[in-house]
């Protein structure tokens, strides 16, 4: 099979989108196979589709990643390169440009807020979808304390990496715990407060993939959630981790956080043909 792809690099998170009118049924073993390291070799896929949903033509594309989860990162860079494309629905203003994005794990309509810094790197920004409820304190095997964070579509545990000796047993430990209920997909997100330093691991159940990422953005959106709750107050932080720093805006009033804002840098990487 023939398809076409662009690969983008959102702080390392590196993403293969195709274009292609794919079915559904196919997603799963193309992803695998794009995510090879003997093909194109990624963290993950997503697929541009045309909405499930009727808008007034406020949002012409759908974003469906290879498990049906959501992806923050994802979002931002496809985001980036409609713009870097001129796709029809991107809007511009000023020196930004706005387009709008139907998710799959969500199915809403994000806006992602976009500015060029050369001929193809960005600055993407998109307000992430808020948290299913409150964060709250999990005690693993009476040893191992975590503040799980649910959004739709995922489904973040929050450590201290201190607390860790043992990251892979902790991973084993989570993924039978969560075992019990459906889900897309779920991440662990190391945190060194000393360091101020974010490891993120990603499962996604329906790829059975894992990957050490080099950036998350569902789970740094997680982090900064929790925190706010912690501080009961809005925060403005960059979040370091091994791929570069993701920025972190909330909004917290009346006890509840309001608002939740993501950015970071997009760099468009390569756009071509690929064989699977």
């Amino acid at each position: 099979m023939k398809l076409n792809f662009v690969k983008v690099n959102p702080v390392e998170n590196m993403t293969v989108f195709i274009s292609n009118e794919v079915d559904r049924n196919s997603h799963i073993e193309i992803s695998k196979k794009l995510m090879d390291y003997s093909n194109i070799y990624a963290e993950q896929v997503g697929f541009i589709e045309k909405p499930a949903y009727t808008y007034d033509d406020s949002c012409k594309v759908r974003l469906q990643m290879m498990g049906g989860e959501f992806c923050g990162n994802a979002t931002r860079s496809l985001g980036a390169y409609l713009v870097h494309n001129n796709h029809e629905s991107v809007k511009k203003a000023d020196d930004k440009y706005y387009v709008n994005i139907e998710t799959s794990g969500l199915n809403q309509v994000l806006t992602c807020e976009v500015e060029k810094v050369n001929d193809n790197t960005y600055m993407s920004k998109v307000e992430m979808p808020l948290i299913i409820r409150k964060p709250r304190e999990i005690i693993l095997k009476d040893k191992y304390k975590l503040i799980r964070t649910d959004f739709s579509g995922i489904t973040h545990f929050i450590v201290n990496s201190a607390d860790v000796e043992d990251k892979d047993l902790l991973f084993d430990i989570v993924k039978t715990y969560i075992e019990a209920e459906e889900y897309e997909a779920f991440g662990i997100m190391f945190y060194d407060f000393e360091k101020e330093y974010l490891e993120p691991l990603v499962y996604v159940k329906a790829t059975d993939s894992l990957f050490w990422e080099r950036s998350c953005a569902s789970g740094t959106s997680a982090f900064g959630a929790a925190l706010t709750y912690i501080k009961q107050e809005n925060l403005v932080i960059d979040v370091k981790q091994p791929g570069g720093i993701l920025k972190i805006e909330t909004c917290f009033s009346e006890g509840d956080l309001k608002k939740i804002v993501l950015n970071g840098e997009v760099e468009i990487v390569a756009q071509g043909t690929v064989y699977v």
